[in-house]
Protein backbone atom coordinates (compact mmCIF):
# COMPACT_ATOMS: atom_id res chain seq x y z
CA UNK A 1 0.00 0.00 0.00
CA UNK A 2 0.98 3.39 -1.20
CA UNK A 3 1.32 6.19 1.88
CA UNK A 4 0.85 9.69 1.55
CA UNK A 5 3.19 11.34 4.27
CA UNK A 6 2.86 15.11 5.23
CA UNK A 7 6.16 17.59 4.28
CA UNK A 8 7.63 17.58 7.33
CA UNK A 9 8.01 13.45 7.22
CA UNK A 10 9.13 13.49 3.79
CA UNK A 11 11.55 16.37 4.74
CA UNK A 12 13.10 14.13 7.37
CA UNK A 13 13.38 11.15 5.17
CA UNK A 14 14.64 12.76 2.22
CA UNK A 15 17.64 14.39 4.23
CA UNK A 16 18.57 11.03 5.77
CA UNK A 17 18.52 9.39 2.61
CA UNK A 18 20.46 11.87 1.09
CA UNK A 19 22.80 11.83 4.20
CA UNK A 20 23.25 7.85 4.19
CA UNK A 21 23.23 6.88 0.79
CA UNK A 22 24.21 10.21 -0.85
CA UNK A 23 20.35 10.45 -2.55
CA UNK A 24 20.03 12.49 -4.95
CA UNK A 25 16.67 13.43 -7.11
CA UNK A 26 17.74 13.00 -10.69
CA UNK A 27 15.08 15.67 -12.67
CA UNK A 28 13.04 18.18 -10.38
CA UNK A 29 9.87 20.04 -12.14
CA UNK A 30 7.86 22.15 -10.94
CA UNK A 31 4.16 21.86 -11.92
CA UNK A 32 1.45 23.80 -11.86
CA UNK A 33 -2.22 23.29 -12.59
CA UNK A 34 -5.50 25.63 -14.07
CA UNK A 35 -4.35 28.99 -12.94
CA UNK A 36 -7.53 29.71 -15.30
CA UNK A 37 -6.41 33.29 -15.28
CA UNK A 38 -9.30 36.13 -16.19
CA UNK A 39 -9.82 39.51 -15.61
CA UNK A 40 -13.38 38.87 -13.89
CA UNK A 41 -15.39 38.09 -11.07
CA UNK A 42 -15.08 35.22 -8.93
CA UNK A 43 -18.09 32.10 -9.62
CA UNK A 44 -18.15 29.45 -6.75
CA UNK A 45 -14.92 28.83 -5.49
CA UNK A 46 -12.99 29.84 -8.47
CA UNK A 47 -11.66 32.83 -8.13
CA UNK A 48 -10.12 33.73 -11.82
CA UNK A 49 -8.56 37.18 -11.01
CA UNK A 50 -6.87 36.31 -7.99
CA UNK A 51 -4.93 33.50 -9.74
CA UNK A 52 -2.40 36.31 -11.59
CA UNK A 53 -1.13 36.95 -7.79
CA UNK A 54 -1.53 33.56 -6.94
CA UNK A 55 0.61 32.38 -10.04
CA UNK A 56 3.37 35.17 -9.17
CA UNK A 57 3.75 33.91 -5.61
CA UNK A 58 4.12 30.27 -6.95
CA UNK A 59 6.87 31.20 -9.26
CA UNK A 60 8.86 33.27 -6.42
CA UNK A 61 8.95 30.28 -4.29
CA UNK A 62 9.86 27.75 -7.48
CA UNK A 63 12.65 30.18 -8.45
CA UNK A 64 14.25 29.30 -4.87
CA UNK A 65 14.50 25.87 -5.51
CA UNK A 66 16.90 24.10 -7.65
CA UNK A 67 14.17 22.72 -10.50
CA UNK A 68 15.32 21.80 -14.42
CA UNK A 69 11.91 22.96 -15.43
CA UNK A 70 8.49 23.94 -14.93
CA UNK A 71 5.28 22.38 -16.59
CA UNK A 72 2.09 23.56 -16.72
CA UNK A 73 -0.95 20.96 -16.65
CA UNK A 74 -3.23 23.31 -19.16
CA UNK A 75 -5.80 26.20 -18.24
CA UNK A 76 -3.42 29.07 -18.45
CA UNK A 77 -6.80 31.18 -18.81
CA UNK A 78 -10.48 31.15 -18.18
CA UNK A 79 -11.44 33.24 -21.02
CA UNK A 80 -10.53 35.38 -24.04
CA UNK A 81 -7.09 35.75 -26.07
CA UNK A 82 -6.59 38.84 -23.74
CA UNK A 83 -6.16 37.07 -20.60
CA UNK A 84 -3.10 35.36 -22.04
CA UNK A 85 -0.58 38.22 -22.22
CA UNK A 86 -0.68 39.39 -18.15
CA UNK A 87 -0.01 35.52 -17.21
CA UNK A 88 2.38 34.75 -19.57
CA UNK A 89 4.27 37.79 -18.89
CA UNK A 90 4.83 36.35 -15.03
CA UNK A 91 6.36 32.96 -16.40
CA UNK A 92 8.94 35.14 -17.66
CA UNK A 93 10.26 35.83 -14.25
CA UNK A 94 10.77 31.89 -13.95
CA UNK A 95 14.78 31.02 -13.70
CA UNK A 96 14.59 27.41 -15.52
CA UNK A 97 13.24 26.61 -18.81
CA UNK A 98 8.71 25.93 -18.98
CA UNK A 99 6.43 24.34 -20.31
CA UNK A 100 2.54 23.74 -21.42
CA UNK A 101 0.15 21.55 -21.96
CA UNK A 102 -3.14 22.95 -23.92
CA UNK A 103 -6.29 22.25 -22.04
CA UNK A 104 -9.65 22.85 -22.79
CA UNK A 105 -9.44 26.67 -21.30
CA UNK A 106 -7.06 27.40 -23.38
CA UNK A 107 -9.45 27.54 -26.54
CA UNK A 108 -12.08 29.66 -24.85
CA UNK A 109 -11.27 32.73 -27.74
CA UNK A 110 -13.00 33.41 -30.61
CA UNK A 111 -13.06 30.87 -33.13
CA UNK A 112 -11.26 33.40 -35.61
CA UNK A 113 -8.10 33.20 -32.56
CA UNK A 114 -8.07 29.36 -32.03
CA UNK A 115 -5.75 28.87 -34.42
CA UNK A 116 -3.15 31.16 -32.42
CA UNK A 117 -3.65 29.61 -28.79
CA UNK A 118 -0.49 26.89 -29.36
CA UNK A 119 1.81 29.28 -30.57
CA UNK A 120 1.15 31.60 -28.05
CA UNK A 121 1.91 29.22 -25.33
CA UNK A 122 5.19 28.57 -26.80
CA UNK A 123 4.25 25.03 -28.99
CA UNK A 124 4.85 24.46 -32.53
CA UNK A 125 3.07 22.85 -35.22
CA UNK A 126 3.87 19.53 -33.54
CA UNK A 127 1.94 20.32 -30.25
CA UNK A 128 3.09 16.87 -28.38
CA UNK A 129 6.26 16.29 -27.98
CA UNK A 130 9.21 14.87 -25.81
CA UNK A 131 12.47 15.25 -24.15
CA UNK A 132 15.21 13.28 -22.67
CA UNK A 133 16.56 14.73 -19.87
CA UNK A 134 18.90 12.88 -16.64
CA UNK A 135 17.55 8.79 -17.91
CA UNK A 136 13.76 10.08 -18.01
CA UNK A 137 11.51 10.82 -21.05
CA UNK A 138 9.33 13.47 -20.81
CA UNK A 139 6.21 13.08 -22.67
CA UNK A 140 3.75 16.21 -23.43
CA UNK A 141 0.98 15.04 -24.94
CA UNK A 142 -2.22 16.87 -26.63
CA UNK A 143 -5.21 16.19 -25.30
CA UNK A 144 -7.30 18.79 -26.74
CA UNK A 145 -6.35 17.86 -30.85
CA UNK A 146 -10.03 15.67 -30.63
CA UNK A 147 -11.76 17.94 -29.40
CA UNK A 148 -15.75 20.31 -30.04
CA UNK A 149 -13.96 23.58 -28.64
CA UNK A 150 -10.67 23.49 -30.60
CA UNK A 151 -12.02 24.47 -34.05
CA UNK A 152 -14.37 26.73 -35.18
CA UNK A 153 -17.73 25.92 -36.89
CA UNK A 154 -17.34 24.27 -40.05
CA UNK A 155 -14.00 22.63 -39.19
CA UNK A 156 -14.38 18.93 -40.20
CA UNK A 157 -11.77 18.05 -37.03
CA UNK A 158 -14.56 19.51 -34.98
CA UNK A 159 -16.92 17.35 -36.80
CA UNK A 160 -15.27 14.28 -36.43
CA UNK A 161 -14.99 15.28 -32.45
CA UNK A 162 -18.58 15.63 -32.40
CA UNK A 163 -19.33 12.24 -33.72
CA UNK A 164 -16.76 10.50 -31.30
CA UNK A 165 -18.77 12.25 -28.35
CA UNK A 166 -22.00 11.12 -30.02
CA UNK A 167 -20.70 7.56 -29.74
CA UNK A 168 -19.76 8.46 -25.60
CA UNK A 169 -23.11 10.07 -25.10
CA UNK A 170 -25.19 7.38 -26.18
CA UNK A 171 -23.18 4.73 -24.40
CA UNK A 172 -23.25 6.90 -21.10
CA UNK A 173 -19.69 7.44 -20.83
CA UNK A 174 -19.32 9.52 -17.86
CA UNK A 175 -16.38 11.07 -20.09
CA UNK A 176 -18.62 11.78 -22.40
CA UNK A 177 -18.78 15.42 -21.93
CA UNK A 178 -18.21 18.53 -24.22
CA UNK A 179 -15.82 20.16 -21.61
CA UNK A 180 -13.54 16.91 -22.32
CA UNK A 181 -11.67 15.99 -25.07
CA UNK A 182 -9.29 13.12 -26.62
CA UNK A 183 -5.99 12.01 -28.51
CA UNK A 184 -6.01 11.27 -32.67
CA UNK A 185 -5.06 7.99 -33.70
CA UNK A 186 -1.90 9.70 -35.39
CA UNK A 187 -0.51 10.68 -31.72
CA UNK A 188 -1.60 7.32 -30.59
CA UNK A 189 0.60 5.89 -32.76
CA UNK A 190 3.63 8.77 -32.06
CA UNK A 191 3.09 7.85 -28.52
CA UNK A 192 3.66 4.32 -29.14
CA UNK A 193 6.75 4.79 -30.73
CA UNK A 194 7.96 7.31 -27.96
CA UNK A 195 7.09 4.36 -25.48
CA UNK A 196 9.02 1.99 -27.43
CA UNK A 197 12.29 4.53 -27.90
CA UNK A 198 12.38 4.84 -24.17
CA UNK A 199 12.04 1.37 -23.61
CA UNK A 200 15.25 0.75 -25.69
CA UNK A 201 17.22 3.56 -23.98
CA UNK A 202 16.44 1.95 -20.26
CA UNK A 203 14.42 5.54 -19.67
CA UNK A 204 11.50 5.84 -16.98
CA UNK A 205 8.85 7.82 -18.43
CA UNK A 206 6.61 10.58 -16.98
CA UNK A 207 3.64 11.55 -18.99
CA UNK A 208 2.05 15.37 -18.90
CA UNK A 209 -1.70 15.77 -20.16
CA UNK A 210 -4.58 18.13 -18.93
CA UNK A 211 -7.22 15.56 -18.71
CA UNK A 212 -6.99 12.80 -16.22
CA UNK A 213 -7.59 8.85 -17.27
CA UNK A 214 -7.88 7.07 -13.96
CA UNK A 215 -10.32 6.33 -11.57
CA UNK A 216 -12.15 5.12 -14.51
CA UNK A 217 -15.86 6.60 -13.37
CA UNK A 218 -13.99 10.18 -13.15
CA UNK A 219 -15.87 12.38 -15.28
CA UNK A 220 -13.71 14.49 -16.20
CA UNK A 221 -11.58 11.46 -18.30
CA UNK A 222 -10.10 11.82 -21.55
CA UNK A 223 -12.31 10.36 -24.19
CA UNK A 224 -10.42 7.46 -25.09
CA UNK A 225 -8.69 6.85 -21.45
CA UNK A 226 -9.40 3.29 -21.32
CA UNK A 227 -7.40 2.90 -24.88
CA UNK A 228 -4.60 5.29 -23.32
CA UNK A 229 -4.89 3.07 -19.88
CA UNK A 230 -4.48 0.30 -22.29
CA UNK A 231 -1.37 1.47 -23.51
CA UNK A 232 0.47 2.64 -20.62
CA UNK A 233 -0.27 -0.80 -19.11
CA UNK A 234 2.40 -2.53 -21.80
CA UNK A 235 5.42 -0.43 -20.42
CA UNK A 236 6.60 -0.99 -17.12
CA UNK A 237 8.91 1.69 -17.24
CA UNK A 238 6.34 4.15 -17.26
CA UNK A 239 6.51 5.73 -13.81
CA UNK A 240 3.69 8.15 -13.98
CA UNK A 241 0.83 10.09 -15.32
CA UNK A 242 0.70 14.19 -14.18
CA UNK A 243 -2.75 15.85 -14.99
CA UNK A 244 -5.06 18.88 -14.16
CA UNK A 245 -8.70 19.47 -15.28
CA UNK A 246 -10.30 17.69 -11.97
CA UNK A 247 -9.89 20.40 -9.62
CA UNK A 248 -10.62 18.48 -6.86
CA UNK A 249 -7.46 16.37 -7.52
CA UNK A 250 -7.18 12.66 -7.15
CA UNK A 251 -4.43 9.78 -6.94
CA UNK A 252 -4.27 5.95 -8.16
CA UNK A 253 -1.61 3.49 -8.69
CA UNK A 254 -2.36 1.29 -11.17
CA UNK A 255 -0.08 -1.40 -12.39
CA UNK A 256 3.21 0.27 -10.95
CA UNK A 257 2.46 3.42 -12.67
CA UNK A 258 1.26 6.86 -10.38
CA UNK A 259 -1.85 8.66 -11.76
CA UNK A 260 -1.48 12.24 -10.22
CA UNK A 261 -4.59 14.64 -10.79
CA UNK A 262 -3.15 17.74 -9.45
CA UNK A 263 -5.36 20.27 -7.98
CA UNK A 264 -6.64 23.18 -9.94
CA UNK A 265 -5.04 26.88 -8.50
CA UNK A 266 -8.03 28.72 -9.53
CA UNK A 267 -9.65 27.42 -6.57
CA UNK A 268 -10.75 29.23 -3.57
CA UNK A 269 -9.80 33.00 -2.57
CA UNK A 270 -6.49 32.62 -0.90
CA UNK A 271 -5.44 29.24 -0.60
CA UNK A 272 -2.86 27.95 -3.42
CA UNK A 273 -2.06 24.85 -5.16
CA UNK A 274 1.05 23.77 -6.63
CA UNK A 275 3.91 21.41 -6.45
CA UNK A 276 7.47 20.27 -7.02
CA UNK A 277 7.65 16.74 -8.61
CA UNK A 278 11.39 15.33 -7.33
CA UNK A 279 12.00 12.07 -9.24
CA UNK A 280 14.48 9.21 -7.77
CA UNK A 281 16.07 6.33 -9.41
CA UNK A 282 13.11 4.68 -6.79
CA UNK A 283 10.69 6.89 -6.17
CA UNK A 284 8.77 9.77 -7.35
CA UNK A 285 8.73 12.54 -3.89
CA UNK A 286 6.15 15.45 -4.32
CA UNK A 287 6.35 18.14 -2.04
CA UNK A 288 2.94 20.21 -2.19
CA UNK A 289 2.26 23.58 -1.38
CA UNK A 290 -1.16 25.54 -0.40
CA UNK A 291 -3.76 22.56 -1.02
CA UNK A 292 -1.68 20.55 -3.18
CA UNK A 293 -0.39 17.41 -0.72
CA UNK A 294 2.82 15.80 -0.25
CA UNK A 295 3.52 12.71 -1.48
CA UNK A 296 6.12 9.48 -1.06
CA UNK A 297 5.46 7.50 -4.16
CA UNK A 298 7.39 3.92 -5.03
Amino acid sequence: MKTILPLPMIASLAKAQSAGEGDKAQLSIGIIADPQYANKEARGSRYYRESLGKLRRAIAELNQHQLDLVVTLGDLIDEDFSSFNPVLKEYQSLKVPYYHVLGNHDFSVSDAEKARVPETLGLGKATYFSQQHSGWRLIYLDGTELSVFRYGIGDPRREEAQAYLDKLTEAKAARGRPWNSGLTAKQFNWLEQELQAAKKASQRVLLFNHLPVLPAEDGHNLWNAPELVTLLEKHDHVAAYLNGHNHAGNYVQHQGAHYVNFKGMVETQAETAYAIVRCFQDRLEINGYGAEPSRSMR
